[in-house]
């Protein structure tokens, strides 16, 4: 009576040991960690969405934009969840960058100062140092281009980057006089105002391609089915995170359990306002990005909408 019972596990087990076998593996790279506006990567990886589509997806945090930029051009990882404007650089860099799926629309980034700084406007921080998360991130070209925009100074001659990293590495920082100011995210910034920090200059409220997918042009070739259904589980999440508050919340508070619940429930609120649907910038809005990275670095020749953008996978996935 043994064997045969033995034979019956087995026979039960090999569909699950088959699709494990079967699996196809992808790796997101994060500027850090997954976040409000990366939430449906969390999201369809703890609904067993990308298990069901054959899919082993894997998360790699890095510290700051730039260094999962670099793994994705040396093909250490599949996607990086970045800057949209890496897309137009690595162009720039001959390299074949791509949004993959554009999944936030606005800024997520605020400049902080202590409660007590004299500091009242981006002009009271000349001669001081400033932290961004790491060189040739976003939150470089936002400084740049604010400190030049809005309050009249140079990178390097009025006023210093210093690569500070991202959360509590960025707070450090600030709490030792390292830097005078510092870039957080939409959830840091939400947390630390009003608690001894408040804000200086805020990037949240202008509707720019902010955080997207990046992936090698190459590899979506290549590999259009994996690609397809790594795409499908990203619209069906991101639709779920839109239209159900309580399931936004809820990924939310696994995401970042330390934050209080009020705070918790304002960043939900604010999804929809913010995360794309469809996955897809328009073209006003990718020729507004690369406007805005040419007013800080003129030698970067703006690409085709169509080459930075490429929406066929996209528009094959719904």
């Amino acid at each position: 009576m043994r064997l045969p019972r033995l034979l019956l596990l087995l026979l039960a087990a090999a569909p699950l040991l088959t699709r494990e076998a079967r699996a196809q593996e992808i790796t997101f790279g994060t500027a850090g960690s997954l976040g409000d506006a990366s939430a449906a990567v969390a999201l369809g990886i703890e609904r067993g969405w990308f298990a069901d589509a054959g899919i082993q997806a894997r998360i790699v945090d890095f510290r700051g934009g730039a260094p999962a930029v670099q793994a994705l051009v040396g093909n250490g990882i599949t996607y990086c969840i970045c800057a949209p404007e890496h897309a137009v650089r690595l162009r720039n860099r001959n390299v074949d960058g791509a949004i993959a799926f554009a999944l936030d629309r606005r800024h997520t980034y605020s400049l902080l100062v202590r409660a007590n700084s004299p500091a009242r406007s981006l002009a009271d921080l000349r001669g001081q140092r400033v932290g961004i998360t790491s060189a040739g991130s976003l939150t470089e070209n936002l400084a740049r281009l604010a400190f030049a925009r809005d309050g009249g100074l140079q990178v390097g001659r009025d006023v210093e980057l210093l690569g500070a990293g991202v959360g509590a590495a960025q707070k450090a920082a600030l709490d030792t006089n390292r830097i005078a100011a510092g870039m957080f995210g939409n959830l840091d910034s939400l947390r630390l105002e009003g608690q001894g920090y408040r804000i200086l200059y805020d990037w949240r409220t202008q509707n720019v391609p902010s955080l997207a997918l990046i992936a090698r042009q190459r590899w979506l070739e290549e590999n259009e089915g994996l690609a397809r259904r790594a795409t499908r589980v990203i619209l069906r999440a991101q639709a779920l995170l839109l239209d159900d508050r309580e399931v936004a919340t809820a990924t939310l508070r696994r995401l970042y359990p330390e934050l209080p619940a009020e705070v918790t429930a304002q960043v939900a609120a604010g999804l929809p306002d913010r995360l794309s649907r469809d996955g897809i910038y328009t073209r006003d809005e990718i020729t507004r990005l690369q406007d805005d990275l040419i007013a800080t670095d003129p030698s970067i020749r703006p690409q085709p909408y169509e080459v930075v953008m490429p929406t066929r996978l996209l528009q094959a996935a719904r």
